[in-house]
C-alpha cells in the first residue's frame, strides 16, 4: 500500500482527496495517511472526502511521517518551493500542483532539487482530456500536413473571493501568486502548446490589469516555436460567471483542427472539429473519444474531473517505479514561456525563451 499525504486542504486539496478516494475504492493500492492545513475546517473537509488518519496544522508533520510515501502539495504558489524541496529532502514522491512556482528561477531550483529515484508529476492535467489528446494525435501524426500556425483563446472568471467557486483571494496578490492570468491559468494552455508544437524560442507579449488589481487579468502573446510554427495566445481573467472555456485552432497545410473544452471531463463546451482539405468538416463526438480513452485505461466508471485521470497516472507511475508525466522538465519549459512573456510585456520587445 502506498501511503498518501496531503499538504493544503483547500479546494484543490479536497478535489484530489475525493479523486484518490475513488481510486482506492477501485482497487488501487493507496491509503490516506496524513493531511495538513492551517485551517481546521479545511482539514476536516479533506478528511471527509478521504479518511486521513492524522490531521496536522503544520506540513512538516506530514513529511516526518514514515508511513507517507508520496505527498500532494496544493498550497498557494508562494509556499511551493519550500514545501517541494522539503518533500524531496524527506524522500517523498510529489504530485506538484501548478504553477510550480512564482518565477522561472524558483521553478528551476525546484527542478534541479529532485533527487534521483523520486517521482514528481506536475498538475498539467489538460493533457489527459480525451478530445485534447485526440487533437494532439491528429496534429503530430502529420495526417493534415505540417502545422503552420495556431490561435489559443483561454478565458476564465477571475478565481478570487466572490467571483467564482475557487474562493482564493491570494490569486489577486502578485507576491503570493507570482502573476495573474498567464502564470496561474494559461500556463495550462502553454504546456499544451509546447506538447503539440515543441520547444518555444521567442515571445512577444502585452499584459494589462483592467480590473485594477495587483496582477494582470488580460494578456496577449505571440509565441514562436523551434519547429517554425508561430501562434497567438489570448488569456483573460474576467468577471463572467458561469463561463470557463478554452478554444484552440490549429492551421495545418492540408486541414484545420478546432478543439474547445471546459473545466470538466464531460461538459457542453467540449467539442472537436476537423476540416480536411477538399472534404466536408467532421465533428467528432467527445463522448466517443472519452469512452475510447477509458476503455484503453481499463476503466468502467466515468470520471467527473480531470484530477482523477491525472491522479491515476501518478499512482500508476508510483506502482511501476517509472517517471511520471508531465514532469518538472515540462513545467520548467512552461515557466520559461511565462517568464519571457512578462519580460516582453515590460520591455515592449520580443524576448528569447530561456533554454531549460
Amino acid at each position: 500500500m502506498i501511503g498518501i499525504g496531503l499538504i493544503g486542504c483547500g479546494l484543490m486539496g479536497q478535489l484530489h482527496a475525493s479523486a484518490l478516494g475513488v481510486l482506492e475504492s477501485s482497487g488501487m493500492p493507496i491509503r490516506p495517511v496524513a493531511a495538513a492545513d492551517p485551517e481546521p475546517a479545511a482539514r476536516l473537509a479533506a478528511q471527509r472526502n478521504w479518511g486521513f488518519a492524522d490531521l496536522h496544522e503544520n506540513a512538516f508533520a506530514v513529511f516526518a511521517n514514515p508511513a507517507v510515501d508520496a505527498v500532494y502539495i496544493c498550497t498557494p504558489t508562494a509556499l511551493h518551493r519550500e514545501l517541494y524541496l522539503a518533500a524531496f529532502a524527506a524522500g517523498k514522491h510529489v504530485y506538484a500542483e501548478k504553477p510550480l512556482a512564482r518565477s522561472y528561477d524558483e521553478a528551476s531550483s525546484i527542478a534541479s532539487g529532485l533527487p534521483s529515484g523520486l517521482i514528481c508529476q506536475v498538475g498539467f492535467q489538460l493533457r489527459r482530456l480525451a478530445l485534447v489528446a485526440e487533437a494532439h494525435r491528429v496534429i503530430t501524426s502529420g495526417e493534415l500536413g505540417p502545422p503552420m500556425a495556431y490561435a489559443l483563446r483561454d478565458d476564465q472568471a477571475f478565481p478570487m473571493t466572490s467571483v467564482d467557486q475557487h474562493l482564493s483571494a491570494w490569486r489577486s496578490q502578485r507576491e503570493r501568486a507570482g502573476g495573474g492570468t498567464l502564470i496561474e491559468h494559461s500556463i495550462h494552455g502553454i504546456d499544451l502548446l509546447n506538447w503539440i508544437f515543441g520547444p518555444p524560442v521567442a515571445v512577444a507579449a502585452r499584459t494589462r490589469s483592467m480590473l485594477g488589481l495587483d496582477v494582470e487579468d488580460t494578456a496577449t502573446a505571440l509565441i514562436d516555436h523551434e519547429s517554425g510554427v508561430s501562434g497567438t495566445l489570448v488569456s483573460v481573467y474576467g468577471l463572467v460567471r458561469g463561463r470557463e472555456e478554452s478554444r484552440l485552432e490549429v492551421f495545418c497545410r492540408d486541414g484545420v483542427v478546432e478543439v474547445t473544452w471546459g473545466s470538466l471531463v464531460e461538459t457542453p463546451e467540449n467539442g472537436i472539429r476537423i476540416q480536411r482539405s477538399g472534404e466536408p468538416r467532421e465533428d467528432l463526438d467527445p463522448t466517443v473519444l472519452l469512452d475510447k480513452q477509458l476503455h484503453g485505461l481499463g476503466l468502467s466508471q466515468r470520471p467527473f474531473l480531470l484530477n482523477e485521470l491525472a491522479d491515476r497516472a501518478f499512482v500508476e507511475a508510483l506502482i511501476a517505479g517509472r517517471p511520471a508525466t508531465p514532469d518538472l522538465g515540462d513545467a520548467l519549459v512552461a515557466h520559461a514561456v511565462v517568464e519571457a512573456a512578462y519580460r516582453s510585456a515590460e520591455s515592449g520587445s520580443t524576448v528569447a525563451v530561456r533554454r531549460t
